[in-house]
């Protein structure tokens, strides 16, 4: 049977769309794709037959939304099946288990349909999660990463001076020797932990900065890569300034994703991303933008948002959208370079009223990908999991001496260098300096249903607000107003694209 049945039921989810359209916005921070997650059901094309037990929906943590055509979203914050988005008849069936009932009385109640359609729909929506059996939710267990990320500072040197940089540069760039010991470093960690694949983020600074050293590096791992079986990625994070076209074949050849800091259109984006002499950068940066167009090596743009550009976040992603272009939103994170820059400070009220505005933004123009990785700050709709980071678990920060801190936001804290066999041990045993508990640990977490996807959000900008990891997030009141309305443009997303399929 066709994952969305027949035409008189339709039942749309993620499975029935490419997984590569999931866009994580974590590329300019320790998150990854696959880290620790929770997997609470089967996919839609895992199936197991039914049982004659009483199914019931998850009611009370349920959140549905009426979406055009008397279609309807459903989420379960509690389960793993993601956004699904049903017809008008398909969610009567849905209701019709608002208490428990077996799936032999649907023939009664139904007698519209056959009995091929109706345990269909039943078994899809047992194995997204939003039919229990029994009542009773299907035990979490989780799964380790198999990704390890490591983060290159290749240069402390930077042509910018954005006011909410965490780095106090000096200028310095690292060696080729301390680079080769880096990747060789990284790579023993993920031999002795047993990971799949390892992505590396150069970065600094500003990374192209010590391009040729980018490459260097880049052609060694590849080699190691191959040699010990293990899969690679590599991003460079850019701020787009000194981007050439000949530089940009190196990096297109290479396969080395490239992601562009841009904060706004024109004067938005220069009020915090100015060059060192104080001249704007965005014309430098556009053109940036279109040499990798033109070079068929899109860009995927990092927006920060803090109280400057906040009201023109929504014109930067229409920038994007219009040329297909993968964005993030990440919200200003303050620090100890960054303190004396009070304007950059944003109140809730003013980033919600941003975020929704951004949120009309992109529904006017919804693309073919999720954006539900990528909008959200530090949380994400993709899976659920049960920390907001791979600080301290799976991600490792080498700075341009050697010396391995755990986060990126605190480059200087090291506890190993690469000389270590493993330095990813050393990391994960480490108790000092950045933590990174599970949110099950956050006092004003714990019972929160958004938990096992916002996970408490960043645990070193809480602990610079609040002085304590283990405690909910300052942001808590923006990601919760805000995470409804992301669900909606994504169930608005799968009916335009399952409804073409």
């Amino acid at each position: 049977m066709s994952l969305a049945l027949h035409l008189r039921l339709r039942i749309f989810h993620k499975d029935m769309l490419p997984t590569a359209n999931v866009v994580s916005g974590c590329e300019d921070c320790a998150c990854t794709a696959t880290h620790a997650h929770l997997n609470s059901s089967q996919t839609a094309s895992q199936r197991v037959p039914l049982t004659d037990a009483a199914y019931a929906t998850p009611r009370e943590s349920l959140l549905l939304q009426n979406l055009p055509k008397a279609f309807s979203g459903i989420f379960d914050p509690k389960g793993d099946g993601g956004v699904v988005v049903v017809n008008l008849p398909a969610r009567q069936i849905f209701d019709f288990f608002h208490t428990p009932r077996s799936a032999s009385d649907l023939a009664e109640n139904f007698p519209a349909y056959s009995a091929h359609e109706l345990s269909g729909a039943v078994a899809l929506f047992e194995q997204l999660g939003l039919l229990l059996e029994n009542g009773k939710p299907r035990p979490k267990q989780t799964q380790l990463s198999a990704k390890l990320t490591a983060w290159l500072h290749v240069t402390d040197a930077c042509n910018l001076a954005c006011p909410y940089c965490y780095l106090n540069k000096s200028g310095h760039a690292m060696d080729e020797a301390t680079g080769f010991a880096a990747v060789d470093a990284i790579l023993r960690s993920a031999l002795a932990e047993k990971f799949k694949t390892v992505k590396l983020k150069y970065a600094g600074g500003e990374a192209t900065l010590n391009f040729p050293l980018v490459i260097k590096l880049h052609d060694y791992a590849t080699q190691l890569a191959e040699r010990n079986h293990l899969g690679l990625e590599a991003v460079i994070l850019s701020n787009g300034a000194a981007l050439t076209a000949e530089r940009i074949q190196e990096i297109k050849k290479r396969n080395i994703r490239v992601m562009i800091s841009l904060d706004g259109l024109g004067e938005s984006h220069d009020a915090q991303r100015p060059f060192v002499s104080g001249r704007g950068s965005f014309l430098a940066v556009n053109k940036s933008i279109e040499r990798l167009i033109e070079a068929g090596h899109k860009p995927h743009l990092s927006i920060t948002i803090t109280s400057r550009n906040v009201d023109g976040v929504a014109d930067v992603v229409k920038f994007a959208l219009d040329r297909e272009l993968t964005f993030s939103l990440n919200f200003y994170r303050e620090n100890e370079c960054s303190a004396n820059f009070a304007d950059l400070r944003y109140g809730e009220a003013q980033m919600i009223e941003g975020i929704f505005k951004t949120f009309r933004v992109i529904e006017e123009n919804l693309p073919p990908w999720s954006i539900l990785g990528s909008v959200l700050d530090r949380g994400q709709l993709v899976e659920s999991r049960t920390r907001p980071c791979g600080v301290g678990q799976d991600y490792l920060v080498i700075n341009h001496h050697g010396g391995i801190a755990k986060c990126h936001m605190e480059i200087e804290q090291t506890v190993t260098d690469v000389k270590m066999h493993n330095p990813l041990a050393v990391v994960r045993a480490d108790l000092n300096g950045a933590q990174n508990p599970s949110v099950e640990e956050k006092e004003g977490c714990r019972d929160c249903q958004w938990r096992y996807w916002c996970t408490g959000g960043c645990p070193v900008a809480t602990f610079k607000a609040t002085g304590r990891y283990d405690v909910k997030s300052p942001n808590c009141n923006i990601y919760k107003a805000i995470y409804p309305e992301a669900l909606r443009l994504e169930a608005l997303r799968l009916l335009k694209y399952c409804s073409l399929n």
